[in-house]
């Protein structure tokens, strides 16, 4: 087969699909280069090391060994290899890990090889010699396409996920709507103890139950009031009263996790107009990312929230002492379906955080810690003018 065909073959399945991607920022993907020459494996590090995480290995083997315990964006692989090739290690990588995007490199093509590389889902077939350009282009596009696949996926999962939450809570919600009938029944036969003149020695014991009554009953109302929501319904809050509620809801956790909570909260603290459940959740889910960062840290736990208002804006100010975000990614935290935890992330907290902020008007920022340690989230929400009621 010549040259000639070889390379149109390969334009009609790789080129002319890759050709309408454009090609994303890179900063943040793992990449995988495999090669048993240590000159090229070198240097192909060399065009992503400032700006990825980058690994290398000599083999077959030694890659399979790094994707199981890495989480790896990108492989590039060589194709002749001793003992297993790069077409072999595309076929048992794609099997474990259908995400993974592979880049095939080769210093003599065929049509037979390609066709292969094609069918195992390979990303690129690139004969060497290739400029430094043309290879970071197909990795680029071929983290395109893991994306897209990535996020196809998320999607299919949160639906089901969805679906069984929406159920999960219809039915919480009528069972917690069903506890207050027998509670108020327990209720008032509890008053009607206290008020009976021969059950007078009792009356403290009585005192704790109905209290305790109480406390259940306080329980049922305030889970039916998380649980509804309507949408774009409006009212004026005050940021700190939002800590307080969040903080009721995290509780067990953050006593599970030993989590020492600050509050510098500026009592005088002007109000904003939003909705009540949607800034709630969003306030969660930064609580939420902290005690996951932090847990299991041997460093005390401290998680801080700060209130203040400048410049027109109601600020909160939400931070941790965990390992906070490495540089490189920071740009992307907010961005759907972007995960630095190693598994069971959908990477959609902080973006909820930002679209529910965004709809407000407001804007949210991420920046570590004093001393580069920690993470710290500030969420502006727009000033409420009393003067406009």
């Amino acid at each position: 087969m010549t040259d000639v065909v070889l390379d149109s073959w390969i334009r009609d399945n790789w080129l002319a699909e890759a050709d309408e991607d454009a090609a994303p920022e890179l900063s943040g993907t793992a990449i995988l280069i495999v090669d048993d020459e240590k000159g090229p494996r070198q240097a192909l590090r060399r065009l992503w090391e400032d700006t990825n995480d980058t690994y290398v290995a000599a083999d077959g083997r030694e890659a399979l060994e790094l994707l199981e315990s890495h989480s790896i964006d990108v492989m590039i692989t060589d194709i002749r290899m001793p003992g297993m090739s790069g077409i072999e290690l595309l076929r048992a990588a794609k099997k474990r890990f259908p995400c993974l995007e592979v880049v095939i490199l080769t210093g003599c093509a065929d049509l037979d090889t390609a066709a292969k590389a094609v069918e195992w889902g390979a990303s690129a077939y690139l004969q060497k010699p290739f400029r430094n350009q043309e290879i970071q282009t197909h990795v680029a596009r071929a983290m395109a396409r893991r994306r897209r696949n990535v996020q196809r996926r998320n999607l299919e999962r949160l639906a089901l996920e969805a679906n069984r939450f929406e159920t999960l809570g219809r039915v919480i919600s009528g069972m917690i709507h069903d506890l207050g009938s027998p509670l108020q029944v327990v209720s008032g036969y509890v008053e009607l103890m206290m008020a009976t003149p021969e059950l007078a020695p009792f009356r403290d014991s009585l005192e704790i139950m109905q209290n305790q009554i109480q406390h259940c009953t306080d329980i049922v109302r305030s889970t039916m009031s998380f649980l509804r929501h309507q949408e774009d319904t409006l009212i004026l809050l005050n940021l700190n009263e939002v800590v307080e509620a969040c903080l009721n809801v995290a509780a067990p956790i953050l006593r599970k996790q030993e989590v020492k909570v600050v509050r510098q909260l500026n009592t005088s603290l002007p109000f904003i107009q939003g909705d009540f459940v949607l800034v709630r959740q969003c306030v969660l889910n930064l609580i939420t990312n902290a005690c996951q960062a932090m847990e299991g840290q041997r460093a005390p736990q401290r998680l801080t929230f700060t209130t203040w208002s400048e410049d027109g804006y109601v600020c909160l100010g939400v931070e941790d002492t965990g390992p906070g975000v490495p540089a490189k990614y920071r740009n992307n935290v907010f961005q759907s379906f972007f995960s630095t935890k190693e598994s069971g992330g959908t990477g959609l907290g902080l973006s909820v955080v930002k679209n529910v902020v965004d709809k407000h008007g407001g804007r949210v920022e991420y920046g570590p810690r004093n001393g580069d340690t920690g993470a710290h989230f500030i969420l502006r929400f727009p000033q409420h003018d009393m003067e406009e009621n």
